[in-house]
C-alpha cells in the first residue's frame, strides 16, 4: 500500500471515529426512550423475559443504524443480543416462536447493516481521495510532479521555522535551463515539455533526503531547499547535477543556441538563518547568484559569490573550493 493509500485509509479511520463519537449522545436518548417504553408498561413479573428480549434486540437494530460498524465488531454485537435470547429460551422464559422471530431478525439486520457499512465507508474513501487529489493539484506540478509554488511554500515554512530556531544550516539552490526559451520557439512546446521533465528526474535523482524539498517555480526555473546541510555537500550534488543533465546527451543543433548539449545555470546561497532573516531574503540571494552564473556564460555555478565554470562537453565531477578562486575550470574531458 502506498503512502498516499495509508494516508487516506487513516483520514477514512478518523472520518469514522468522528462519525460514531458525534451519535454516541443521540443513541444513549434513544435507547433510554426505548427502555421506557419497553419496560414501564409491564403488568406482571411473567412478561419481564419478553420485554428484555425484545429490548436487546432493539439495542442491536439501534446500534447498527446509528453507528458504522466493522462486521467483526457487529457479530459481537450480535453474539450477545442473541445469547440474551436463547439463554432465556433454554431457561423456557421465552416462546421458541419469539426467538426464532428475533433471531431471524437480528440475522438480517446483521447482514443489512454490513452492507450499509460498506457503501457509506466507500463514499468516505471516494471523498477522502477526491479531497487529497485536489491538494495535490494544488501543490504539485502536473508535468513534472515536482511541488509547484505553492507546494514549495506549504513544505518550506514548517522546515524553515525549525532550522532558524535551532540554529542549522541550510542551502537554496536555484536552476535555470540554459536559452530554454530558444528551445521552445525553435523545437515547439512537447519537445520543451520533454526537456523540463528530463530535468526535473535529473533533480529528483540528484536530491533523495527525506528532508529535501524540490519544487519548479516557474517555466524552467527549479528550487531546491536543502535543510541541515553542509557547503561542501551542497557544492558537490549542484555539481552532479549539471553534469548528469550535460549526460542526457540531449544534442542541441540550432544557430540561435550557442551551445550543443542541454545545460543548466545554478545558483547557490548557504548559511545559518538568523532570527530576522526571512525566505524572501534567501530567495531574492539565491536569484541574483543565478543571475550571475547567467551573466558569465552560463552552464557553471554561482556559490556564495564565486563561479564554477565547466569548458567541456561533460561537466566533470571534481572537489572544488570555490573559496580559492574567483573562477574555477574543470578539466576538459580528453
Amino acid at each position: 500500500m502506498t503512502d498516499n493509500e495509508n494516508q487516506i485509509v487513516r483520514q477514512v479511520e478518523t472520518k469514522i471515529k468522528d462519525y460514531n463519537r458525534n451519535r454516541v449522545g443521540s443513541a444513549i436518548s434513544i435507547t433510554v426512550f426505548i427502555g421506557i417504553l419497553v419496560f414501564v408498561p409491564t403488568p406482571g413479573l411473567e412478561s419481564l423475559p419478553v420485554q428484555l428480549s425484545v429490548f436487546s434486540s432493539a439495542v442491536f437494530l439501534l446500534c447498527s443504524a446509528v453507528f458504522l460498524l466493522p462486521f467483526q465488531k457487529l457479530l459481537v454485537v450480535f453474539f450477545i443480543t442473541t445469547s440474551v435470547t436463547a439463554l432465556l429460551f433454554f431457561l423456557t422464559q421465552i416462546r421458541i416462536d419469539l426467538f426464532s422471530i428475533l433471531f431471524f431478525i437480528n440475522i438480517g439486520v446483521l447482514f443489512r447493516a454490513n452492507a450499509n457499512t460498506k457503501i457509506i465507508v466507500h463514499s468516505f474513501m471516494t471523498e477522502m481521495e477526491e479531497i487529497n487529489h485536489l491538494k495535490i493539484q494544488a501543490t504539485v506540478d502536473s508535468l513534472t510532479q515536482l511541488l509547484n509554488r505553492n507546494g514549495l511554500e506549504q513544505s518550506i515554512k514548517l522546515v524553515w521555522n525549525g532550522c532558524k530556531r535551532d540554529k542549522k544550516h541550510v542551502g537554496i539552490i536555484l536552476v535555470d535551463i540554459d536559452y530554454f526559451k530558444n528551445y521552445n520557439d525553435t523545437l515547439g512546446h512537447p519537445e520543451g515539455d520533454n526537456i523540463l521533465r528530463q530535468v526535473a528526474d535529473s533533480i529528483r535523482n540528484c536530491f533523495k533526503r527525506k528532508t529535501d524539498i524540490v519544487s519548479r517555480i516557474g517555466g524552467d526555473e527549479f528550487l531546491i531547499f536543502l535543510p541541515d546541510i553542509k557547503d561542501d555537500y551542497v557544492l558537490k550534488m549542484s555539481q552532479k547535477l549539471s553534469a548528469d543533465i550535460i549526460r542526457l546527451n540531449t544534442k542541441i543543433n540550432l544557430e540561435n543556441i550557442p551551445c550543443n548539449f542541454l545545460s543548466v545555470s545554478i545558483g547557490i546561497v548557504t548559511r545559518i538563518p538568523q532570527v530576522d532573516d526571512t525566505l524572501t531574503a534567501f530567495y531574492k540571494k539565491v536569484d541574483e547568484a543565478l543571475y550571475d552564473a547567467k551573466k558569465l556564460g552560463r552552464n557553471c555555478i554561482s556559490f556564495n559569490g564565486h563561479i564554477i565554470q565547466s569548458k567541456s562537453s561533460v561537466y566533470e565531477i571534481a572537489s572544488v573550493n570555490p573559496l580559492s578562486a574567483k573562477i574555477v575550470y574543470q578539466n576538459e574531458e580528453n
